[in-house]
């Protein structure tokens, strides 16, 4: 086993707390920098929802590690967030579409590209519709 594929296993076993307002463990903040080290690049985002393809962790975990990794990086989520939104323009699979979605900053580059993704996102998939119509309404210049 390659050393990102072991921090990655590391990662996916922490425990996280069922209560979305507790705090996080420390443990976690570890794990992802852990992982982002072994890795040698901040942009963790496809290994971590490849972990969730492969039933290591569940969507819930998967976005909070993304949302640790945003943070725990050297460029402050910037590699990662191309990822994400590229995940988000093409609109192929609906577990990469929820890490993009909820990591708690407003996704793509513009306010009209974001508009217009999202929207097609929320007509294809319904699942998503609430949290599109969110992000869509909160950010400024839509």
């Amino acid at each position: 086993m390659r050393t990102w594929e072991a921090a990655r296993d590391r990662l996916c076993a922490v425990r996280l707390p069922e209560d979305a307002s507790a705090e996080l463990p420390d443990e976690l903040f570890d794990a992802v920098e852990d992982l982002i080290v072994a890795y040698g690049a901040d942009d963790i985002a496809e290994i971590v929802a490849q972990a969730v393809d492969a039933g290591r962790a569940t969507v819930r975990q998967a976005t909070m590690f993304l949302n640790v990794a945003q943070w725990s990086g050297t460029d402050n989520g910037a590699s990662m967030q191309h990822t994400l939104d590229d995940w988000l323009r093409r609109a192929q699979d609906t577990v990469r579409l929820h890490l993009a979605l909820h990591q708690g900053v407003f996704p793509l580059p513009t306010a009209v590209e974001m508009k217009a993704v999202l929207t097609e996102i929320a007509d294809r998939y319904p699942e998503h519709r609430t949290i599109c119509a969110h992000l869509i309404a909160a950010r400024p210049g839509t």
